[in-house]
């Protein structure tokens, strides 16, 4: 019962998070590489460190999405086949197959509903850095991340043996108020936790952060704002109502963004499309 579930210890939580996936770590020390045009040598050297990471790379450049009949056993070439532009896109899809697609009994969510959720934030932060005309990196790397909080709690509880299903409790209020209450922590502040102690950027985990109130941010408003307005819109990706009023957060993200509210639904649509593509290409590693 929630009633028996002692409050988390954020440096226990920490201690334990040493058992999550390596590539989440690996993925922003690569994503920065590639947006200061390192070159293709000093990539591959980094991405060896991680012998999943290469293993998956390889699976998705010699597979049928790509083309060419020719088996590559290197990922040097296997980097050079897929081209900078996409090695971005191929990376952070092989770290959702590594560190999101896993069940999180904790919440009542399935593994395909968790990676699901990491990529749509993450394209929908993509996709509006790109109509603002931001580098559209960062934003990425924040969406796909702003979840691994539920990962953290997940391996607590489960770590301590304590069982609870956060989405089937009888208390009142947001998941966020929940977890608070039965926790003693958002997944929100255990994420930002979790990448400060990974020695993130700040301008990763102060989002993250901040989601709590996001009008309240003082630190990378414009980025909080990205983060708020993709959640809110990675959940409307299949059930949109344009008439409903829009909450008092996402009026606040688009003030501070200078996106009308009109453009919601072309927004909507470029996401859809890019998660699709992004769905289609994950699915070779799943």
């Amino acid at each position: 019962m929630p009633e028996e579930i002692r409050k988390v210890s954020i440096p226990l939580l920490l201690e334990y998070s040493i058992s999550l996936p390596a590539s989440p770590k690996a993925f922003a020390r690569l994503s920065k590489l590639i947006g200061d045009d390192v070159g293709l040598d000093y990539i591959a050297s980094v991405m060896k460190m991680d012998p999943a990471l290469t293993s998956h790379v390889l699976r998705v450049a010699n597979s049928a999405y790509y083309g060419s009949p020719v088996k590559l056993s290197d990922i040097e070439s296997a980097i050079s086949r897929i081209g900078f532009n996409e090695v971005h896109k191929v990376l952070s899809l092989v770290i959702a197959h590594d560190a999101f697609y896993q069940a999180l009994p904790s919440y009542g969510i399935t593994a395909t509903e968790y990676a699901d959720e990491c990529i749509a934030v993450a394209v929908a932060s993509e996709t509006i850095a790109r109509r603002l005309g931001y580098d559209m990196n960062v934003p990425y790397i924040a969406g796909l991340l702003h979840a691994i909080g539920k990962l953290a709690i997940n391996l607590y509880l489960e770590k301590l043996e304590q069982t609870v299903d956060l989405s089937a409790t009888k208390l009142e209020g947001t998941l966020y108020e929940i977890e608070e209450t039965i926790l003693g922590l958002t997944s929100w502040k255990a994420g930002f936790e979790l990448l400060k102690h990974w020695q993130f950027d700040p301008e990763i985990w102060q989002p993250i952060r901040q989601q709590n109130s996001p009008q309240n941010a003082s630190h990378f408003v414009e980025r909080t704002a990205i983060l708020t307005l993709s959640h809110w819109l990675a959940l409307q990706l299949s059930n949109y109502d344009s008439k409903a009023e829009l909450p008092e957060s996402i009026r606040w993200a688009l003030k501070i963004l200078n996106l009308p509210a009109f453009d919601l639904v072309s927004l909507l649509d470029d996401i859809r499309m890019e998660f699709n593509d992004r769905q289609n290409l994950f699915s070779m590693l799943v």
